[in-house]
């Protein structure tokens, strides 16, 4: 209580109740836990683009667009095997156990394996870039990561349309999985051609207006442009992340060598700024959200047949597919690449995204559980162990990367890869 000075005959009293709220448990916790849990959407459609369009903005295109066909079959077949595989294999052993006997259906198993296939070695390759690794197995598991990225998250947009289709039927529908590859097909292909119809827009704005004199006015143009080709493939019923990826490829290659020098710093220490700091603020609200998301459903028997079936869908994306890779190429993938690749596969922010988008019954949310500890085994060993797996697989360190003259080369080979890409 505070009573202040008399003016006259009134005396002012001010009186002050302490409720304890930061104290009281009660009162607070479930708004603080929902406002610290980690929100899929915000992720999706602020935290991300940076991430993917960093991606395709800053790669080492010589010597990604020479390894173009391996990364393509790794990324759209060995994810599609690996969905299979994962989701067949837990599927199967799911039939086995008592508890979840019934309980999942095959639906929920390949979408977890659409989720799960989605690898995110973001600590590999920091790794790799620090020791200047082999430049082509560099391309390799950088190109496959990428865009096995795209493949994953149009995947499970796909089987959650097959699922709303055959309204949770025990068998297959025909009419729901021909309508369910045509709508991957139509939106994969789809935001591929928005992304690259903007970021050759923009080079063409860049390269027949005056606007490279008004670096402040050109740095705009190209950063609104590159987000603007999220929203747009997202207004189109599209996937803005495969947009914004291809988005990000076309800048590197046309629009970047019409921007003036100042505008080439600046966006390159902008992007690779939000890109640190997106990354990293993922990985902390995803320790954040494993303690503060309130509904997990655990299963340890679920979780082991998961980690079991990630790593083998990951052997049978891998090996095979290389082998079948080396029978035409000039430069043979190796048996220690082989090993480096497999062991590149971590999961990360867009599996832990994709499980927690929609966590509305029980058998989502254990998906979710299981998932977030698949996200942070594979962080944890993977990250600390690559340094040491490099030394043991005697791959090659300390070579030197690709200069601005030798991208310049490239360029034809992207020239061809749109090409083919536009006659299909």
């Amino acid at each position: 209580m505070l009573e202040l000075g008399s003016s006259g005959n009134r005396t002012r009293v001010y009186e002050y109740d302490y409720a304890r709220r930061l104290l009281n448990r009660n009162v607070n916790a479930p708004v603080l836990s929902e406002k610290a849990t980690f929100n899929s959407e915000v992720f999706f459609h602020v935290i991300l683009p940076p991430i993917i369009f960093c991606a395709g903005y800053s790669m080492k295109r010589k010597h990604f667009f020479s390894n173009i066909g391996a990364i393509l079959t790794l990324a759209f077949v060995g994810t599609t095997i690996s969905c299979a595989v994962v989701g067949s294999v837990v599927y199967g052993l799911t039939r086995l156990s008592r508890s979840l006997s019934g309980s999942i259906l095959f639906t929920d198993c390949l979408l977890f394996g659409a989720i799960i296939s989605a690898t995110d070695p973001v600590t590999v390759l920091a790794i790799f870039n620090d020791l200047n690794v082999d430049v082509d197995l560099y391309a390799l598991v950088f190109g496959e990561s990428v865009l096995n990225d795209a493949v994953a998250i149009v995947l499970a947009q796909s089987v959650e349309k097959y699922d709303s289709l055959a309204a949770g039927s025990a068998t297959f529908e025909g009419g729901a999985i021909v309508t369910s590859v045509l709508s991957f097909l139509g939106v994969f292909f789809g935001a591929l051609g928005i992304g690259s119809a903007m970021g050759c827009l923009t080079a063409l704005i860049t390269k027949y207006t005056l606007v490279r004199e008004h670096p402040l006015l050109e740095c705009a143009l190209f950063i609104l442009m590159s987000y603007s080709t999220f929203l747009a493939a997202e207004a189109a019923q599209s996937t803005g992340i495969v947009a914004v990826l291809f988005c990000g490829i076309c800048q590197a290659h046309y629009t970047y060598n019409n921007l003036s020098q100042q505008t080439k710093r600046s966006t390159k220490t902008f992007f690779e700024l939000l890109n640190f700091l997106a990354e990293n603020f993922t990985f902390l609200y995803i320790r954040v959200t494993t303690f503060t998301y309130r509904s997990h459903v655990w299963d340890l028997g679920f979780v082991a047949t998961a980690f079991a079936a990630i790593l083998l869908g990951r052997a049978l994306n891998i090996y095979p597919l290389c082998c079948l890779l080396n029978l035409g190429r000039r430069c043979k993938i190796g048996a220690n690449k082989m090993h480096m690749l497999m062991f590149s596969g971590l999961r990360g922010a867009i599996a832990f995204a994709l499980a927690i988008r929609n966590t509305s019954t029980d058998t989502r949310k254990m998906l979710f559980s299981t998932t977030l500890v698949i996200v942070i085994a594979t962080v944890l060993l993977g990250g600390g162990m690559a340094t040491q797996m490099l030394h043991w697989l005697r791959i090659q360190v300390g070579v030197e990367g690709e200069s601005d003259k030798e991208q310049a080369g490239a360029d034809a080979a992207f020239c061809k890869f749109a090409l083919i890409i536009y006659a299909d």
